[in-house]
């Protein structure tokens, strides 16, 4: 683009402007002759407050120096960081929701040797009822149950139904190490619990293991709402009632229990782009496992409602690097994919269950034909003719 000092904004051209003008009057005149005004850099002077939008600088009052402002074309599209990172994450979670597919045949964790005592029970904790956290706690999830259109996320509580399916993964997988909480917030019990925690090593425990605990005590689940299992502390924290929820978060567990480094795994996934490996493989786990049992409940509420979780997670880094609401409008737009992907599957898997049972009614209502050979003493006498009284008589007459 040419360059112009001090000079009147022409249609793509870039203005070097020295001077001080008023930022609003510039933008108006030249949106009104059909332009498109992109502010790139502005000098503020402390005086003057500013509201910012998702695309420029608008002065409330006063006068800014204008550093560099791009004047294009309306027709012309521009990239903006917004737009960039819902076309990477687009692409990315079109991807994954091609590519993921339930781990059939499905293999169940077993994590405890032979000789060893292993759990075949689970340990829960509650957290007791507290009106005005539970109060607070309502109105933080909302959001959350926007995204996922499920009253049950974040609900802070777990029903019995709910939590026997959990109980019967987690046996099924050799997990009866994993500490359950429900809506429960107990600093010093994980604390313990990171000091214990010999899966993983020292060094990881009490570097990124102390930092998860700094976020625990000062953000609580039990207030903000979330499930995640914690690989430092092995606790795996409840605070939605939804099985297929419960279940992703416990295959996260059953993961790091598979892994011979679970620290170093577990300190990559926390990394944004990189954390969509461990929630497919657990989303693939969970779809395995329903399949296997024949739970088309877990599985429709996996693509209902995990999956447009895994959307919004998705898009937590990179909605920090924008402001804030172009990250709710990236949030958004991750749970709808995640929404869309999920009906997609939800479409397919109800096709083939259609098929399937249709032809295994079918193959009830189909009478087989006995070919089996008839019995020597049920066979007639060779060389006997048999009469009917009909022709008996006829005989005799004759």
């Amino acid at each position: 683009m040419k360059e112009i000092t001090n000079g009147p904004g022409q249609q793509g051209q870039s203005i070097q402007s020295r001077g001080t003008c008023s930022l609003s009057w510039f933008v108006s005149q030249r949106e009104s002759q059909n332009c498109r005004v992109v502010v790139e850099s502005v000098s503020v002077p402390p005086s003057v407050a500013l509201r910012r939008s998702p695309l420029r600088l608008f002065p409330k009052r006063g006068q800014v120096r204008i550093e560099r402002v791009t004047v294009a074309d309306a027709t012309t599209y521009v990239f903006s960081a917004t737009s960039t990172t819902l076309l990477t994450w687009f692409a990315l979670m079109v991807g994954i929701g091609g590519s993921g597919c339930a781990s059939v045949p499905y293999q169940c964790g077993c994590f405890h040797a032979a000789s060893e005592d292993s759990s075949t029970e689970v340990t829960f904790e509650y957290g007791k009822p507290q009106k005005c956290l539970d109060n607070i706690a309502w109105f933080t999830g909302i959001w959350s149950r926007a995204l996922s259109l499920n009253t049950n996320v974040n609900k802070h509580e777990l029903s019995e139904e709910n939590k026997e399916k959990l109980i019967a993964y987690m046996i099924d997988n050799d997990l009866g190490d994993v500490l359950v909480r429900v809506n429960q917030y107990d600093p010093k019990g994980e604390w313990r619990r990171l000091r214990e925690n010999d899966r993983i090593g020292f060094g990881w425990r009490y570097s990124v293991g102390l930092l998860s605990m700094a976020h625990y005590t000062l953000l609580p689940g039990r207030v903000l709402g979330g499930d995640q299992y914690n690989p430092f502390t092995n606790t795996l924290s409840i605070n939605s009632d939804v099985a297929a929820v419960a279940l992703h978060e416990a295959a996260f567990a059953k993961d790091i229990h598979a892994r011979p480094l679970p620290g170093s795994y577990a300190v990559l996934n926390e990394f944004p782009i990189v954390s969509l490996w461990r929630h497919t493989t657990g989303v693939n786990d969970v779809l395995g496992y329903a399949q296997t049992n024949d739970d088309w409940s877990i599985e429709h509420e996996t693509y209902r409602v995990v999956y447009p979780q895994i959307g919004v997670h998705t898009t937590t880094g990179t909605g920090t690097m924008m402001p804030f609401w172009e990250g709710m409008l990236v949030s958004v737009a991750g749970a709808t994919c995640g929404h869309a992907t999920g009906q997609i599957a939800i479409s397919q898997r109800s096709a083939e269950r259609k098929s399937k049972q249709e032809a295994e009614e079918f193959t009830d209502e189909t009478e087989l034909v006995d070919l089996r050979p008839i019995a020597p003493e049920k066979r007639p006498a060779t060389g006997n003719i048999q009469f009917t009284n009909h022709e008996s008589n006829w005989l005799e007459d004759e």
